[in-house]
C-alpha cells in the first residue's frame, strides 16, 4: 500500500502497560512505515523497555527528552515524523491488529486529509464509562467524504471526540497550518482536534473500534482535580475560540449555530468547573480570577457576532446564552452593567419565542380536558412558563405516568396512560429524551387522540432547567 504512516507514542513511567502497547504495534496486519517513541524523562523502566523494541525492530525510532509532558513529546514527534500520514497513541493504550490495514485501505481510496474510527473502552480500577463513549457509529458517516466542518456538524455535541488518538491525519495539514499540541496545559486535545478539523478540506469516518482505550487510576484524564486544571481549560478554550473567530465569516449558517453551541458548552463546562471548585474548597488566586473574567469579555464578544433572529428553533441556544451571561453577572456583581442590554434583549427574545411554543396550547381554556404525560422537571418548566408567559392553568387538567395507577400532583389527578380515552382533548408531551416512548405508549392505546409535541422545530431541551430563567426581571438576570 502505497501510504506510509508514521505512529507516535509519548512514553513516561508506564512499565506496567508498554510491552501490550508495543506489542500492539508489532503484531499489525499490515506494518506500520515509522514508530517514533518519544521518552519523556521516564524514571522507571520504560526506557529499557522501548530500547528492546528498537533493537529487534528497524522501523520503531526513540527520542529521549527530558520530562516537558505530552503534549511537548507529541510535537517533538511531529517534527520528526517522515510519513504522509501521522498517528498518536497513548502508551498505556494498544490497538486492534487490524488497524494499519483497515486505514491504508480507507486512505487509498481518495487520500483524505483525516481519517476518523472509534474505540472500545477497557476500565480498571472501579471506574465505569458508557461503552459507546467513543462510538461514532449513529452519525451514519460511515465512507462519505466530507471536509472537516460537515464533520464536525454531525457529531457534535453527542458524538464529538476530543481525543486526539482516534484518526489519522495528514501531515501537510498539521504543517501547513501550525497546529501544535498546546505544552505544559491539560486539555491539549481538545485544542489539536478542533484546529485541525475545521482545516481538512476531506475526512471520512469509519466504525471500526480501532483504539483500546484505557481508563485507570491516576492517569491524566482521571486524576484529581485542581486549580491548575481550572485554569488550564479556559487557557484551552481560549485558544479554540481563538481559531473560531478567524473562520467564522466563512462558514455555514448550520456550522455557524453548530459553532456557537460549542462555544457555549465550553463557557458553561467553566462555570461548572468553577462550582467543582467552590465546593471541593479549592481555593482559586489571582491567576485563575483573571481567566475566568477574560473568559467572560470573550464570550461576549463571540457571541455578538452571531444574529440569532429570534427563531424557534434557536431557543434551547438563547436559553444557554442568557443562562451564561446571567452567572457571569452574578460572578461578578460589581460588573453586573456588562453585557446589561444583551442579557435584556435575550430575555425579551426568549418570552416571544416561548410564546410562539405555548400559546396555541388551550391550558387556559377552562372546556377542555388536558393530559400531560410525565411529571418530571420538564412538565414543571412547560407550566412555569405558560403561567409566567401566558396565563393561569384553567383547563381540566390531568398528569399521566407509566407505572403510577393514580395519585395527586400539582392538585391534579394522576392516572396511568393506559387509562386514557376518547373524553381527553388532547396528550402534551414536554419531556425532550423520552418523547419517542411516550408517543408509542398513547398510540397502543389510542390511534387517534391529538398529542403535542414540541421538538419537531425545537431540536433540544427547552423546558428543563426553567429555574434559571424564570422569572426575568428589566436585566435578564434571575430575581
Amino acid at each position: 500500500m502505497n501510504i506510509s504512516i508514521t505512529l507516535i507514542i509519548p512514553i513516561y513511567n508506564v512499565e506496567k502497560y508498554l510491552n501490550q502497547c508495543l506489542d500492539s504495534i508489532v503484531e499489525q496486519t499490515v506494518p506500520f512505515d515509522e514508530v517514533i517513541l518519544i521518552n519523556d524523562g521516564s524514571t522507571d523502566q520504560s526506557l529499557s523497555i522501548c530500547e528492546s523494541y528498537i533493537l529487534r525492530f528497524k522501523y520503531f525510532k526513540l527520542i529521549t527528552q527530558e520530562n516537558k509532558g505530552q503534549s511537548a513529546a507529541r510535537n517533538t514527534g511531529v517534527c520528526h515524523a517522515e510519513g504522509e500520514y501521522i498517528m498518536f497513541l497513548d502508551s498505556d493504550d494498544y490497538l486492534r491488529p487490524d488497524t494499519v490495514m483497515c486505514l491504508k485501505r480507507e486512505l487509498l481510496k481518495s487520500r483524505q486529509d483525516a481519517v476518523y474510527f472509534d474505540a472500545a473502552v477497557q476500565c480498571e480500577d472501579g471506574f465505569s464509562v458508557r461503552e459507546d463513549v467513543y462510538d461514532r457509529s449513529s452519525i451514519c458517516a460511515d465512507g462519505i467524504e466530507m471536509n472537516g466542518w460537515e464533520f464536525f456538524v454531525k457529531s457534535y455535541p453527542k458524538k464529538y471526540v476530543v481525543s486526539a488518538c482516534m484518526a489519522v491525519y495528514r501531515k501537510r495539514v498539521i504543517k501547513d497550518a501550525v497546529i501544535l499540541f498546546p505544552e505544559g496545559v491539560y486539555y491539549e486535545d481538545n485544542y489539536f482536534s478542533f484546529a485541525f478539523m475545521i482545516q481538512a478540506q476531506s475526512v471520512t469516518h469509519i466504525s471500526k473500534k480501532l483504539y483500546q482505550r484505557r481508563i485507570r487510576q491516576d492517569s491524566i484524564v482521571t486524576g484529581a482535580y485542581s486549580e491548575k486544571k481550572f485554569i488550564d481549560y479556559i487557557k484551552v478554550i481560549l485558544l479554540i475560540w481563538k481559531e473560531a473567530s478567524i473562520v467564522i465569516g466563512g462558514i455555514s449558517l448550520e456550522q455557524k449555530m453548530t459553532l456557537l453551541r460549542f462555544i457555549s458548552d465550553h463557557c458553561s463546562c467553566a462555570f461548572d468547573n468553577f462550582q467543582l471548585c467552590m465546593n471541593r474548597g479549592i481555593v482559586l488566586g489571582d491567576e485563575a480570577k483573571d481567566a475566568f473574567f477574560k473568559m467572560f469579555k470573550e464570550y461576549e464578544t463571540l457571541t455578538n457576532l452571531y444574529d440569532l433572529d429570534g427563531r424557534l428553533e434557536n431557543l434551547a441556544l438563547i436559553n444557554q446564552i442568557s443562562m451564561n451571561l446571567q452567572r457571569a453577572a452574578l460572578c461578578y456583581p460589581e460588573n453586573r452593567s456588562r453585557g446589561e442590554k444583551k442579557r435584556k434583549r435575550l430575555a425579551e427574545e426568549q418570552k416571544q419565542l416561548y410564546k410562539i411554543l405555548l400559546l396555541e396550547l388551550p391550558l387556559n381554556k377552562k372546556a377542555y380536558k388536558i393530559g400531560i404525560y410525565g411529571m418530571g422537571s420538564h412538565t414543571a418548566g412547560l407550566l412555569a412558563i405558560f403561567e409566567s408567559i401566558v396565563g393561569e392553568i384553567a383547563c381540566n387538567l390531568f398528569f399521566l405516568d407509566s407505572y403510577q395507577e393514580s395519585g395527586i400532583y400539582r392538585g391534579k389527578k394522576v392516572i396511568h396512560y393506559k387509562q386514557i380515552d376518547g373524553s381527553f382533548d388532547m396528550i402534551i408531551i414536554s419531556s425532550f429524551l423520552y418523547e419517542q416512548e411516550m408517543i408509542r405508549n398513547i398510540r397502543k392505546v389510542d390511534k387517534k387522540i391529538a398529542i403535542h409535541t414540541f421538538y419537531k422545530t425545537v431540536k433540544e431541551d427547552v423546558f428543563g432547567g426553567y429555574e434559571n430563567f424564570l422569572p426575568w426581571d428589566v436585566t435578564g438576570c434571575k430575581k
